[in-house]
């Protein structure tokens, strides 16, 4: 094993990032695309069209959220903003959108599927599981191998 001497070592290791994406929920038609995520009482929607990617920028979105309605607010390019009431409990949500741009109308249906927040980080301690078990098992092989080897020396002698 070898050990780096003073003004050799690289620091200390740079944090890892722990934490999970943002809710978020999607909603196809012919023609339209929309993605909505949810930041606590902030649903931040981006829509566009479904044949080419483009963003929408000229749409009045009302949607629909466990009952509530609410109108989206534009925000920047191919970008709109609600502001919800209350946070959204855990659970299925179910989610409708009617859309107007320009000529084009349309409904727009989706489900938002929240969790519970788990206090586990989502990577580092999945990984370190896994190599103790491992590791165990290598263990518990190497032990078996030698518990034979030992036996047939027996015999033999």
């Amino acid at each position: 094993m070898a050990i780096a001497g003073a003004g050799h070592d690289h620091g200390e290791a740079a944090p890892q990032a722990h934490g999970t994406a943002l809710p978020r929920f999607v909603a196809v038609s012919e023609d339209l695309e929309m993605v909505g995520i949810v930041n606590g009482k902030q649903l931040t929607i981006f829509l566009d069209r479904f044949t080419d990617n483009s963003p929408v920028n000229d749409a009045q979105i009302d949607i629909d959220i466990e009952g509530r309605k609410y109108k989206a607010e534009k925000h920047g390019v191919g970008e709109y903003e609600v502001i919800l009431k209350d946070t959204l409990k855990p659970g299925v949500i179910a989610i409708t959108a009617t859309i107007q741009a320009g000529e084009l109308n349309d409904l727009l249906t989706g489900e938002l599927d929240l969790h519970e927040d788990e206090d586990e980080p989502v990577s580092g301690s999945s990984w370190k599981g896994i190599a103790l078990w491992i590791g165990g098992g290598l263990l518990a092989l190497m032990a078996l191998g030698a518990i034979v080897r030992f036996r047939q020396q027996a015999r033999t002698a």
